[in-house]
């Protein structure tokens, strides 16, 4: 492993809208099975250029299972091989994962592009947010910050190495600015996905249960993450109820230490060493903070979007009630 991350000097992603619009298609066609593949492109002097877009030919058990895997390194190889012949200097760029919310902050994912981005730091990952699929589109271009991956390369995951570093379950990724060419397309496309018979639309915008499928998924992954979260942070707490434990022993023992000190010094006696704590007790090893940090990610953008869902039911409620009333 790299000894010093070097941070990105590219922020901005140009993506063509044709390349966005395969794998969008591709990506809720084949939902609710999951889908990631590899970008490839150039890179400038300005912005990463993304032109061209491959899914791998087999779904997803979990987000980010394919990008270390020898398939899918393969997969890879043979693009940018094929590439190589046509007479392409294309370079892999990153990938893209289709998803549901903030399940896609697993291990596997963030291990793959921490590895990559060591290779190369402007590497990057195309989220699709399908939590609302066949309704609108959310695309995110994300990247490990600077802070995650200097405490990836370091290795250390406790509270002090967190802190250290700046970082939190609220900047393990950093946002950067996606462009598409052709906006046009991606607008038809999108108001393509709203095209049902009138009489079948307006009967879903009262319909409460609408969204019914969709906000079970959010709050069953919700529940899955909240029940690790919970589990990681029981183990913590058990490490923080053993070390004030062997702290009152130390300070106990300390002041006893003292007291008979202070008495061998009225006989002229030399003094006991003070620092023979070290040797009789031991404090527990603080466990890891990374997978708590991974699971409260992942419960925050759980969190948001239910609450959009919410909000869309609150909406939809209050339609009915006016509706009710005028017709009183």
């Amino acid at each position: 492993m790299a000894s010093k991350y070097t941070p990105a000097t590219l922020n901005t992603v140009h993506i063509s809208s044709s390349v966005l619009l395969s794998l969008l298609r591709h990506t809720s066609e084949h939902y609710p099975q999951l889908f990631s593949g590899a970008l490839l492109g150039f890179e400038d002097e300005s912005l990463i250029d993304v032109t061209h877009g491959f899914p791998y030919p087999y779904p997803d058990q979990y987000e980010g299972g394919s990008f270390r895997s020898r398939s899918g390194g393969q997969y890879q190889k043979d693009l940018l091989e094929n590439f190589k012949k046509l007479g392409y200097g294309i370079e892999f760029l990153g990938w893209f994962q289709s998803t549901v919310s903030g399940n896609f902050v697993t291990n596997q994912l963030i291990e793959g592009l921490a590895q990559q981005q060591l290779i190369n730091s402007n590497a990057f990952i195309l989220i699709n947010n399908l939590s609302s699929v066949g309704q609108e589109v959310s695309i995110k271009a994300l990247r490990l910050s600077t802070g995650f991956m200097n405490a990836y390369v370091d290795g250390k995951w406790k509270s002090k190495d967190l802190e250290s570093n700046k970082i939190s379950y609220l900047n393990i990724f950093e946002e950067l600015n996606l462009e598409i060419s052709n906006q046009k397309l991606v607008d038809v496309y999108l108001s393509s996905l709203s095209l049902k018979p009138s009489t079948e639309s307006e009967l879903d915008v009262l319909n409460l249960l609408s969204n019914q499928n969709a906000t079970g998924q959010l709050l069953e992954s919700l529940s899955g993450q909240v029940d690790s979260f919970n589990y990681d942070q029981n183990n913590f707490n058990y490490y923080q109820r053993q070390y004030q434990k062997e702290q009152s022993k130390i300070q106990q023992w300390k002041q006893q230490r003292k007291l008979e000190n202070l008495e061998r010094a009225k006989k002229g006696e030399k003094e006991l060493d003070t620092e023979e704590w070290k040797t009789i007790f031991k404090l527990p090893n603080e466990p890891s903070r990374y997978n708590n940090m991974l699971y409260s990610s992942a419960i925050d953008v759980l969190a948001d979007d239910i609450l959009k869902k919410c909000d869309e039911e609150l909406t939809k409620s209050f339609a009915i009630e006016r509706k009710l009333t005028a017709s009183e």
